[in-house]
């Protein structure tokens, strides 16, 4: 089975009135080869009514009713805070339908207002860390020159300080609803966009009359692409599309179980992150077995399997995970032993699919392997966030000029690129590995400076199991096993 790179979901409901039922259309692109893509943007034309709408990346709802409805999301700021509760610092995401004022307060129960920030936002989601030192709820109030958004903060934890920091904007705009009409029944034409080496494809059309909810794939002319990386002479991976993540209700409020190898299931659900940039950072000093959140700092082998938990905080070195066990191939090995959700193909990939790279793998997709380009990897900040890029061996340079490739010695700020440009480089084959920090029990550092990363196999059977993000350290970094670290996957290629 081939994973490709990559899809973008698209929901759209189409609320019929006459029988009070939402028509929900879910859109995947893919080449004529069956490889996914990630889509750009999908148009959709409704011929009966003269109308036609263009819903964008990321990942849309898109709201159509008979009689017609305001946009009220696209009329002021829309916020959201991630992880909620959390523990001293929450991320904060205001999307803007245009540029303007704006300015984000932060209230206590007795009514003090005690953090501020006050800016011009751009147009798109902007991203902000809000910094609270008292356990307790508050209240943020973001105020536009369209109204107030207020919603709930909910500290668990004690933090440094009172303050709002600003990380950045991503310049893409949710479209959430529309004042078009739509009745079961009418035709509907709809293309989709992507970006492939610096040219916009179009997707073949479909023309249907739209009477059910019903997934979409959207076909494009266009060569088969299977970005992979070589790890050996011989032998090539395809990576996973983001971190392992793991969350004991799926992020809601009920208790979940997934499949796991040999039958059976064990707690909670696994998933890969839904963008490769995405880390949980902050939300894991929450880890325990009843948060309902995603988590994505795990102990040595906390796959599950022999009651060695995903959530547990104080994981030392065992019989399944010490100085001369390798958990290659073990069902210790989170891909080796789960079903884990790919949001990139909407199916869940069955336990063995993926598997956790080994550290002669790393050395040798970092250091030893040849590429078209002679580029392996740069270290970069993709939609705000620092990391590294790892290039396919297949890598077009004229898809993207990378800066200061192939060196650790250089800052993540030498190649900055937004979330437009990083779809085109993603539908190329490029791997983001996020900086997101490690954990220690259930304090927290490092996000956004480095991160380490687990291996599958020692260092010369020593206490080195990781790849460490910053210096890409892979030999003399000793990592207790009980510290968290973040998970990448991979499988073999074709």
């Amino acid at each position: 089975m081939k994973i490709k790179l990559f899809t973008l979901l698209v929901v759209m409901s189409l609320a019929v009135v006459s029988i009070s039922q939402n028509i929900t259309l879910k859109f995947t692109g893919a080449t004529n080869a069956g490889d996914y893509v990630r889509l750009d943007s999908v148009r959709v034309q409704n011929l009966s009514r003269s109308w036609n709408e263009t819903v964008v990346y990321p990942d849309t709802v898109f709201t159509l009713q008979q009689t017609g409805i305001a946009d009220a999301q696209g009329a002021t700021a829309d916020i959201a805070s991630y992880p909620n509760p959390f523990n001293g610092t929450t991320n904060v995401a205001v999307t803007m339908p245009q540029s303007g004022d704006a300015s984000l307060q932060v209230y206590n129960l007795a009514g003090q207002r005690v953090a501020e920030r006050t800016m011009t936002l751009q147009a798109g989601k902007n991203f902000f860390d809000v910094h609270l030192q008292t356990a307790q709820i508050y209240l943020l109030a973001v105020t536009t020159t369209e109204g107030r958004r207020i919603v709930k903060l909910i500290n668990r934890g004690t933090g440094s300080e009172n303050s709002i920091s600003y990380r950045g904007c991503d310049n893409v705009v949710e479209k959430r609803q529309s004042a078009n009409t739509f009745r079961s029944g009418d035709t509907l034409k709809i293309e989709g966009y992507v970006t492939h080496n610096g040219n916009v494809v179009t997707s073949q059309e479909v023309l249907q009359q739209q009477t059910a909810s019903e997934n979409i794939t959207l076909s494009f002319n266009m060569p088969a692409n299977t970005p992979s990386f070589s790890v050996s002479n011989s032998s090539r991976v395809i990576f996973s599309p983001g971190n392992l993540q793991w969350s004991a209700k799926n992020g809601g409020s009920t208790y979940t179980t997934h499949n796991v190898a040999g039958g059976g299931t064990a707690a909670g659900t696994w998933r890969f992150a839904p963008n490769q940039w995405d880390t949980i950072g902050a939300g894991n000093s929450n880890i325990e077995s009843s948060y309902s959140g995603w988590i994505d700092l795990f102990g040595c082998g906390t796959s599950g399997y022999n009651n060695i938990c995903p959530y547990m905080t104080s994981v030392y070195a065992t019989d399944y995970c010490n100085d001369t066990f390798n958990i290659q191939g073990t069902n210790y090995d989170w891909g080796v032993y789960n079903d884990i959700y790919n949001p990139k193909t909407n199916s869940t990939d069955t336990a063995g699919t993926w598997r956790i790279p080994t550290i002669d793998e790393w050395t040798y997709i970092l250091y030893t392997r040849s590429t078209i380009s002679g580029i392996r990897y740069a270290k970069a900040t993709v939609n705000g966030v620092s990391g590294l890029i790892i290039v396919p061996d297949n890598w077009d340079t004229n898809t993207y000029a990378l800066s200061d490739t192939n060196t650790s010695t250089v800052t993540y700020t030498n190649n900055v690129i937004n979330a437009a440009t990083w779809i085109i480089m993603e539908n190329a084959g490029c791997v983001f590995i996020p900086a997101g920090g490690r954990r220690y029990g259930k304090t927290l550092d490092g996000a956004g400076s480095y991160g380490a990363y687990w291996t599958s196999t020692c260092y010369n059977n020593s206490d080195m199991r990781c790849l460490y993000l910053w210096r890409l350290d892979l030999q003399t970094i000793n990592f207790p096993y009980y510290r968290g670290n973040l998970v990448r996957l991979v499988k073999n290629a074709n």
